[in-house]
């Protein structure tokens, strides 16, 4: 198999095919199958290598690289982003052979999947609460509007002096539209502080941070640099937003329960 330590990948698998077709009774036979599927991994055939591997797997369930042949099917589905299913090879493999050269392999493997996982978890809780948030401004704006005309129409009816019983209910809309809006604040402010709370848990993990999560003025677009000192600067800002809102937010409660 010099040609494997050339990097000349296309002669290999046809050395092996036409070894194979020509001594299909040699025992040399399972570790060029095994070599084949390492190859087609290499050269990103990823289909092929999990098929010629599971294959040498049925024909030689207790050959000394069954354990490898897994590892490197757990690779292929790795690398085309079925990390459910690698997970489960790897897991398969530490559990089934715990001594494997390629323990420490998967514990690192598996370890990768889980922090993609938590990230991608991280990134759906943030879309969520991001488009959450501009609903109820959205709500919150056509509120203050409609706040701002009653409030208008009835300075009006003050100023015409015109003795109106509409004037009463003007004044409950009024009281209504100020209770609405209040609590529409509560809710922006605490989403405000759910939004700053999950860019830097999301951050902290090393992700990049989508560019709509940073669209707010006071997140810097330095929470995605490649610079460490610069990361490391927006994130404590971050963290101190988040901690401000909070104080903030408490205060609001402590003034609405007085």
């Amino acid at each position: 198999m010099s040609e494997l330590s050339s990097e000349d990948y296309t002669t290999a698998l046809q050395d092996i095919d036409r070894f194979t077709a020509s001594f299909p009774s040699d025992a040399r036979v399972s570790d060029t199958q095994y070599q084949k599927g390492r190859i087609q991994y290499i050269i990103g055939k990823y289909e092929d290598s999990v098929k010629t591997l599971y294959g040498f797997i049925t024909s030689w369930p207790n050959h000394s690289m069954t354990p490898s042949a897994y590892y490197w099917i757990g690779e292929n589905l790795y690398a085309v982003g079925r990390f459910d299913e690698a997970k489960s090879i790897f897991n398969l493999i530490l559990n089934k052979y715990p001594d494997s050269v390629k323990r420490e392999a998967c514990v690192y493997r598996i370890s990768l999947i889980d922090q993609t996982s938590k990230q991608d978890e991280l990134l759906k809780l943030l879309k969520m609460s991001h488009e959450e948030s501009l609903k109820i401004i959205e709500d919150y704006q056509r509120r203050e509007k409609s706040y701002e005309q009653a409030i208008t129409a009835y300075q009006k009816r003050i100023s015409d002096m015109i003795k109106d019983t509409r004037l009463g209910e003007l004044e409950s809309q009024l009281g209504d539209e100020k209770v609405t809006n209040s609590k529409l604040l509560d809710k922006i402010t605490a989403l405000e502080i759910q939004n700053a709370e999950l860019v830097t848990t999301l951050a902290m993990t090393g992700a990049t941070v989508p560019a709509s999560a940073i669209a707010d003025k006071d997140i810097s677009p330095d929470i995605n640099s490649s610079d460490p000192e610069k990361r490391k600067i927006a994130l404590e800002s971050l963290v101190n937003k988040a901690q401000a809102l909070k104080k903030m937010y408490s205060q609001i409660e402590s003034e609405a329960g007085k």
